[in-house]
C-alpha cells in the first residue's frame, strides 16, 4: 500500500511547545506511513513533492490552520492535475477550526493518527467528507479567505496575549462591549475599505466595505456559522461581502450562532465560483488565519474538491 504521509508544523501553536510530537507521530504511523517536519516553504515543498512521488493515500498534516493553508498549497502545486491525497487534518494549532468544522476526531494527534492507521492498514472504510478548496491565484489554496473586519480582529488577537479559543473568546467579548457604547476597539475592527467586487460576473452593488470573506466551510470559529451556504453546492463556496455596523452584528449574534442568514442589507450574501477584488488602496487579506501581505487585486476560484477523512 503505498500509505500516510504526516506533515508535522514544528512552528504551530501547540506544537511549539511539544518537543516530542514527532517522535510520538513516528510511532502512531508505525509501518503504515512516514513522518517530515519541513521547517521552511521550501522544505515544505520538498516533502508535498516526495508525497506525490510517492503516490500516498493519505497526507496529515498536524497544525493549525494556517498549517493546513500553506501545505495543501504545496500539495496542489506538487499534484499538478493528478487527483489529490485524502487529507487528515491534526488538531496541532491553537484554534483548530477547520478540524473541528469538517468534524475530525477529537483527541490528541497521534491517538487520532494511530487510529486512522490502523483502520487504513486493517481495510476497513474510513469516514470521510469532502470540501470545496477555494483557489486564490497563483499559488495558494484554502478553506477560508477574507479581509476587513476579520484581518482587523486577526491583528488585535496576535497582538496581544495568548492564544487559542479563550483568548479569542475575550477579544471577542472585548469587541462586543466596545460596540455597545461606540468605543475605539470597536471602531479599529470594524475599519473599512474601498473596492470594486465582481461575483460570477456580476458586479456587487457596493463599494463601501467592511467585510469580504469567503469560506468553503461553515464555522468561522468560536461556534459562529457565519457561511451557512458553505457546503450547499458542489463547485461553490459562500461569500459575504459588504458594509456593517457594530449594532447590525450585536443584535443578529443568535443568528450567527445558528447558521440563520443575517439578512443585512447592506451585506452581499451568496454562493460564488469566482470572485474578482479591485481594491482603491492596497489591502491585507487573510487565508486561514494567515493573514498575507497588502495587495490591489484578489481573485478568488472554486478549486479542486478535497476528500478529508474524519476517523
Amino acid at each position: 500500500m503505498p500509505g500516510i504521509a504526516v506533515l508535522v508544523n514544528p512552528h504551530a501553536g501547540r506544537n511549539r511547545s511539544d518537543h516530542h510530537i514527532e517522535e510520538r507521530l513516528k510511532k502512531a504511523a508505525a509501518k503504515h506511513g512516514f513522518v517530515l517536519c519541513p521547517r521552511t516553504l521550501e522544505e515544505l515543498d520538498h516533502a508535498a513533492q516526495l508525497c506525490a512521488e510517492r503516490k500516498v493515500d493519505i497526507v496529515a498534516v498536524c497544525g493549525g490552520d494556517g498549517s493546513f493553508f500553506r501545505a495543501l498549497s504545496a500539495l496542489v502545486r506538487a499534484y499538478n492535475d493528478q487527483p489529490l491525497p485524502w487529507f487528515l487534518p491534526l488538531r496541532g494549532g491553537s484554534m483548530n477550526t477547520i478540524a473541528r468544522s469538517v468534524g475530525v476526531r477529537r483527541g490528541p494527534p497521534e491517538k487520532v493518527l494511530a487510529h486512522v492507521a490502523e483502520t487504513y492498514a486493517s481495510g476497513r472504510p474510513l469516514r470521510t467528507t469532502e470540501r470545496q478548496l477555494i483557489h486564490v491565484p497563483p499559488a495558494y489554496h484554502g478553506f477560508m479567505v477574507g479581509c476587513g473586519v476579520i484581518v482587523n480582529f486577526l491583528h488585535v488577537y496576535y497582538g496581544g496575549r495568548g492564544r487559542g479559543r479563550w483568548a479569542a473568546a475575550y477579544w471577542l467579548g472585548r469587541a462586543i462591549a466596545s460596540g455597545f457604547v461606540g468605543g475605539s476597539l470597536a471602531r479599529r475592527i470594524l475599519q473599512g475599505f474601498r473596492a470594486d467586487i465582481d461575483c460570477d460576473g456580476e458586479r456587487v452593488p457596493h463599494r463601501n466595505y467592511n467585510v469580504l470573506y469567503a469560506s468553503s466551510i461553515r464555522d468561522i470559529g468560536l461556534g459562529f456559522v457565519a457561511t451557512y451556504l458553505a457546503t450547499r453546492k458542489r463547485g461553490y463556496f459562500h461569500l459575504l461581502a459588504g458594509y456593517v455596523g457594530a449594532a447590525q452584528v450585536i443584535v443578529r449574534l443568535h443568528r450567527l450562532r445558528s447558521g440563520c442568514p443575517l439578512e443585512i442589507p447592506t451585506l452581499y450574501d451568496n454562493l460564488a465560483k469566482r470572485v474578482s477584488v479591485e481594491f482603491e488602496r492596497p489591502t491585507h487579506y487573510m487565508i486561514d488565519g494567515d493573514v498575507l501581505d497588502a495587495v490591489l487585486e484578489l481573485r478568488l476560484e472554486a478549486g479542486p474538491v478535497l476528500t478529508i477523512v474524519q476517523e
